[in-house]
């Protein structure tokens, strides 16, 4: 039964919530330093050398903060994943507090916390644009409910302020913010807050927060919405999208009968009803879309919020014991998901072992962690195999943005120049100070690239350690050097640009 009026103190309820929520930055220290840098993540500190308001392939948020992270404590994994930890963390508090706003007392507020810890871990493991859409998300759904339960609309400003932060995260933020504004539309019994003049200021401080971000993709063509759709339209292709309905129940686990009871209950619910459209609207919009399963797992605290209280309700009557019992059942369940979280997508695995192995096998983005390094040493040595007249007027030309990552990352061990790319954001910064006249490639093939340039040869295969299969030792481990363009740098790079 979801009541109206929280029984405990907001001051102690944070504090506890914070002590549970701690632990995930015990997690991060202990098991998120990780085997290296995943692609995405090079990609995110190529960026963050260069920030601005908005970058091909995302918004500006999570390479602000990886910036922000590396400058106070240098360039690590552990380091560059603490942002995605700590926000981790607030979000962890928020889906308690939801609990709290939907009257739950502290053992629901705590049982929301823990169904949520799963989702939580994996979304700290590395550092991503998912990490902060769901602090967003978290605030949008926690001051909505705020206002539904005391029709104070002041609120609607926080609200403002989560959809503005969820614009400079990802954009998303569009399938709650839809789906809050059919619900509010449908809904007689909410209609009234369109005439709320606090609804409209949120209205605007989302739109003032979202405005840098807004004005970078208007000057730039909207190049980010060009980028999604053809990076949608390759997961359509490749059938990313086909486990949507049944990859709901493979991330919910021990969390599925506290999200389907929530959702009954705010359905039932006159007063919190509208909190369903956070759930329902964005699960039928990526459906219609073919989004991946994992799109939706912001919309889940909500839920496990309604459905902890429910548990809670429904142990009220019952004996001491049989709360403990349960309780402890619930907190021994989220443990072993957790677990299997962990086993499944934290790099805590000695490289090698058995365990490592069936990682490798089992989760690709793992084998994403592994190589860089020595993948940059191996261009480095192609570079040292060139006569010395031409590494005078020489570059490395990398056609995937972990490439281009890792050798802007690494390449000063060896004297390496900054990369030059076509893909997302690497491209609007150039082919560099001059037009080389000597290429190393990496990322591409021998048959593409001499379309475009006078000679090119296979010079090295890519070969990381351990034996992993990635992109780079599958689908285009040949290491080229290529010499002179057939047409002029600056025609062939106005048309380079790439979407990865």
């Amino acid at each position: 039964m979801l009541t109206t009026k929280p029984t405990t103190s907001l001051r102690w309820d944070v504090c506890v919530l914070s002590a549970f929520a701690a632990l995930l930055l015990v997690a991060h220290f202990l098991m998120g330093n990780g085997y290296g840098f995943h692609r995405d993540e090079l990609q995110f500190l190529g960026d963050a050398r260069h920030l601005q308001w908005g970058f091909v392939a995302y918004p500006p948020m999570t390479s602000f903060f990886g910036r922000l992270a590396i400058a106070l404590f240098g360039i690590s994994p552990q380091v560059l994943r603490l942002p995605a930890a700590l926000v981790n963390a607030v979000s962890l508090v928020l889906a308690g507090l939801m609990a709290r706003e939907l009257g739950g007392g502290r053992a629901a507020q705590v049982v929301a916390l823990l169904l949520s810890f799963p989702l939580a871990l994996l979304f700290s493991s590395v550092l991503q644009y998912n990490t902060f859409d769901l602090v967003a998300w978290s605030v949008l759904i926690l001051s909505t409910a705020h206002v539904l339960r005391t029709e104070d609309g002041r609120y609607w400003v926080w609200a403002g302020v989560g959809l503005g932060l969820g614009v400079l995260s990802k954009y998303a933020i569009a399938f709650p913010l839809v789906s809050l504004l059919a619900g509010i539309v449908l809904l007689p019994s909410q209609r009234h807050q369109l005439k709320s003049r606090w609804f409209w200021l949120g209205a605007l401080v989302a739109t003032a927060i979202a405005a840098p971000n807004l004005v970078w993709l208007a000057r730039h063509h909207f190049m980010t919405l060009q980028m999604e759709h053809y990076i949608h339209l390759r997961d359509v292709r490749l059938g990313r999208g086909d486990g949507y309905f049944t990859d709901q129940v493979k991330f919910m686990m021990v969390g599925l009968p506290f999200a389907v009871g929530g959702l009954i209950a705010l359905l039932r619910s006159s007063r919190f009803r509208l909190l369903s459209a956070f759930y329902l609207g964005p699960f039928v919009l990526l459906a219609l879309v073919r989004g991946r399963g994992y799109y939706l797992l912001p919309a889940y605290p909500v839920l496990y919020a309604a459905g902890a209280v429910g548990l809670e309700s429904w142990l009220a009557a019952r004996a001491k014991t049989v709360r403990g019992l349960v309780y402890g059942a619930v907190a021994m369940a989220v443990l072993a998901e957790a677990g299997a979280v962990a086993w499944t997508y934290l790099p805590i695995w000695r490289p090698g072992s058995a365990a490592w192995n069936w990682q490798m096998k089992n989760n690709s983005d793992m084998e994403n962690e592994v190589g860089w390094p020595e993948f940059v040493a191996q261009v480095a040595a192609v570079r040292n195999g060139l006569p010395a007249a031409e590494r005078s007027q020489y570059a490395v030309l990398a056609e995937n943005f972990g490439e281009a990552g890792a050798i802007e990352l690494y390449g000063p061990k060896y004297g390496l120049p900054v990369p030059i790319s076509p893909v997302n954001s690497f491209h609007d910064r150039g082919y560099g100070a001059f037009e080389p006249q000597t290429l190393i490639v990496v990322g591409s093939n021998l048959e593409d690239e001499s379309r475009f340039f006078e000679s090119c040869s296979v010079v090295a295969t890519v070969h990381l350690p351990y034996d992993v299969q990635d992109e780079e030792t599958v689908d285009h481990p040949q290491i080229l050097v290529c010499h002179h363009l057939k047409e002029p740098w600056p025609v062939v790079w106005a048309r380079a640009q790439e979407f990865g």
